[in-house]
């Protein structure tokens, strides 16, 4: 049987949790003396190669070493996504078949085949080298707390969880115990704006350094301003809520060495060194906001992408302006694109607004904003909580955020490129007629 691309895409991203599950119901995988539901163990499994990090149970105490290795390796493959398997598969038959560059061309948007296989090379090349150097830097790091075997295996662990944006932490209270480590709290942000960047960008920035380019990509470009401005936005946010809250009285380098740490984290990868309970109505507003933006595209991120954002944004303008084209940094938006940003961009609206209507359902008795905070953590992929899908949601509300997690992760495009249908040319015009908008 023929599957499309973007099908593809979703088989493979169900056969990783099912096969993640599994590994997870193993009793080599659970600590003596614990229990863990197969429930629970497909809820990880979704966490993991979703990189969202939201857990029904504590992956420190329930999971042995085993379960854990199990939880980074999902979490890998579900970062690099199809992207890693079928690269692979061309190094070792030595060819990528046409149907896997198809997938490569839908999911990132790529117009031509040509060197697909180098670039691809490329990106893993750089995604594992960044790893390595992030897993070095912390093995360093937590060698003051923790013995060397213990320190390597935190330091390979946090260094993927980091860079993939997942959020999963192998202490119990995230990344507080750290709140006084600058130093670890600097490498993990390190690695939590690389990881958003997206794999291509960090190629294309090596490229235009090597071969002495004088611009880089309109892609690049894009992603590189707008990260720059959400962080600046988050980083400001952190400081002045902070001073009177989170870091009140603690000095003006632990307040800003967790500001730039908080702000890279609650956009997109879901460590804190916050208690999320202290965070008040408009704290939680915020995040929600930088939650549901996300990073960029062909990254281990969710949300809507910060170049969706940037393309609407543009066509705004220029919808205000009477202007003719929709133009970035001096370069005209083709139509397809722009049409395809507003799609993604109301899709993602509205499965937002109907998944935290379900989890109203099943949970009324809870805050709507913090419904829609987890919902917004689940969707975008970012794994942030207020302690509602560790404690307290039920066992639809738990469904809700798998379904949530998965969508977000799939990506709102490759899910409606498998379910629409072959565009076929009709030959019926039908006669035109205006309505009032607005």
């Amino acid at each position: 049987m023929n599957y499309s691309p973007a099908k593809t895409l979703v088989f493979f991203f169900l056969f990783l949790i099912v096969v993640g599950t599994i590994l997870l119901s193993l009793p080599i995988s659970i600590n003596p003396n614990e229990e863990i539901s197969i429930f629970s163990n497909l809820f990880t499994s979704v966490s993991a190669v979703c990189v969202t990090g939201l857990s029904v149970v504590s992956i420190v105490h329930h999971y042995s070493v085993f379960g854990q290795i199990v939880i980074m390796f999902l979490m890998e493959t579900g970062a690099l996504g199809y992207m890693f398997v079928s690269t692979a598969a061309a190094i070792v038959f030595g060819r990528m078949s046409l149907k896997d560059r198809r997938i490569m061309q839908e999911l990132f948007d790529i117009t031509s085949y040509k060197d697909l296989k180098k670039l691809l090379l490329k990106a893993i090349f750089f995604v594992l080298a960044v790893e390595g150097i992030g897993a070095f830097s912390l093995t360093l790091l937590y060698l003051q707390k923790f013995s060397f075997l213990k320190s390597l295996y935190l330091g390979i662990f946090s260094s993927i969880t980091a860079f993939c944006n997942s959020g999963f932490a192998l202490f119990d209270d995230s990344m507080i115990s750290f709140a006084n480590s600058p130093s670890i709290l600097f490498v993990f942000t390190i690695l939590i704006i690389a990881g958003g960047l997206g794999f291509f960008v960090m190629v294309d920035i090596y490229d235009t350094y090597k071969e002495n380019r004088l611009h880089l990509s309109l892609h690049t470009k894009v992603v590189i301003y707008a990260t720059i401005i959400i962080m600046a936005l988050s980083i400001l946010f952190f400081m002045i809520e902070g001073g009177s809250s989170f870091f009140k009285g603690k000095g003006f380098f632990y307040s800003i060495s967790n500001s730039i740490f908080n702000a890279a984290s609650a956009r997109t990868a879901g460590f804190t060194t916050i208690e999320t309970s202290a965070f008040s109505e408009f704290s939680k507003f915020f995040i929600i906001l930088i939650m549901a933006i996300g990073a960029a595209p062909a990254s281990a991120t969710g949300g809507l992408k910060v170049t969706t954002l940037a393309i609407v944004i543009a066509f705004v303008r220029s919808f205000v302006r009477s202007d003719n084209d929709v133009v970035l940094f001096k370069r005209r938006i083709p139509e397809d694109l722009v049409q395809k940003a507003a799609v993604i961009f109301i899709v993602f609206v509205l499965l937002l607004a109907a998944f935290t209507a379900v989890l109203i359902l099943f949970e009324p008795h809870k805050k709507p904003i913090d419904l829609l905070f987890e919902t917004v953590s689940a969707f975008a992929t970012t794994g942030l909580s207020i302690n509602l899908t560790t404690q307290n949601l039920s066992i639809g509300g738990q469904w809700t955020i798998i379904f949530a997690m998965l969508t977000g992760r799939i990506g709102i495009l490759t899910l409606l490129l498998s379910i629409i249908k072959t565009k076929k040319i009709s030959r019926i015009k039908y006669p035109t007629e205006r309505l009032m908008a607005g």
